[in-house]
């Protein structure tokens, strides 16, 4: 008889980190952080702050209290990346700006402004599993923030192997995936990961992961069938957003791409290969003055990318 499981499952990497002193200013930054279906407060979310002026991250992880609330003082102002983490719920990430306006700093999240930040994070599909399970999963998630991939492998393999008789023990194949894929095997991670979705049909993780997959390996009819699964709200990250543009615009479906160039770059306003890659829509969609002023900003993004001589041969010619 299989056991039964009960706490819910990381389902995410964990990015490895570089803390940093160097971001102490006069900025409050405080928020709240419920549940996108139910609207309750979500406590135990943790919070990761990265400067972009200081180009680290602050040394301080703040955690929601049973209230959702958070906050983090002494910050400086400019452009912060903010990441939202918690088992069982899909990670948020947003950029926001903290300006001085009228004697206060104020935080400006999507062209608005606001003096406490409101996020919604979405309950993630999946099974339940033990606590004990659960540490060993985020020992093997550690491995991999320290960039020990084949090590992080090793222990997922062992993980499924010593619990094989667990229900919903099929989810550690997602993990086992991941770790393929940042191998760059990528046909071994779908074998994996299609083991998974057998079990979980509708892991939208799962289902975005198989998408991804198939984008790097360059079979794009597959990598659409994947990603046409999920809604436009599923898909925050602005790698995958960018990964279904390129899908687009290699089949010609330029109107499609331009929708998630957009969207990754309004994400991540610093991602200068998806601005590139608009542009490229935009002046295959004849927008010469839309493709302009995204094809500058790539330029200005990355002054070092291999894009840049395209994007500089292209804006002097249209601005002749």
């Amino acid at each position: 008889m299989k056991k039964t499981l009960f706490l819910s499952i990381l389902i995410f990497i964990c990015s490895s980190l570089i803390f940093s002193q160097a971001t102490s200013g006069k900025v409050k930054m405080r928020g709240y952080v419920y549940d996108m279906d139910t609207g309750k407060p979500i406590p135990g979310v943790k919070i990761k702050l990265y400067s972009i002026r200081a180009q680290s991250f602050h040394n301080i992880t703040p955690v929601t209290d049973e209230k959702g609330h958070w906050k983090s003082l002494f910050m400086r102002g400019g452009k912060w990346y903010i990441d939202f983490n918690k088992v069982g719920y899909a990670p948020r990430k947003i950029a926001v700006s903290y300006n001085f306006v009228n004697g206060k700093y104020y935080a400006f999240f999507k062209g608005n402004k606001f003096e406490s930040l409101t996020v919604k994070m979405k309950k993630m599909e999946g099974p339940a599993l033990a606590g004990d399970v659960v540490k060993e999963i985020e020992k093997a998630n550690a491995l991999l923030a320290e960039k020990k991939t084949k090590k992080a492998l090793n222990s997922f393999l062992a993980i499924q192997k010593k619990n094989s008789d667990v229900e919903g023990i099929e989810i550690v194949n997602l993990y086992i995936g991941n770790c393929y894929s940042l191998l760059s095997k990528f046909e071994k991670a779908i074998e994996f990961y299609m083991k998974a979705i057998q079990k979980y049909p509708k892991h939208k993780g799962l289902i975005l992961s198989i998408a991804n997959s198939y984008s790097n390996l360059k079979q794009m009819d597959k990598a659409l069938e994947w990603f046409g699964k999920l809604s436009d709200e599923d898909i925050t990250n602005p790698d995958s957003l960018y990964n279904i543009g390129v899908n687009y615009y290699n089949t010609m479906k330029y109107q499609k791409a331009v929708k998630y160039f957009e969207k990754a770059v309004e994400l991540k306003n610093d991602f200068a290969e998806a601005y590139f890659q608009l542009g490229m829509t935009y002046v295959a969609m004849n927008k010469i003055s839309e493709a302009l002023k995204v094809l500058k900003k790539s330029m200005e993004l990355d002054p070092d990318s291999p894009n840049y001589q395209t994007a500089k041969e292209l804006v002097k010619a249209f601005s002749k």
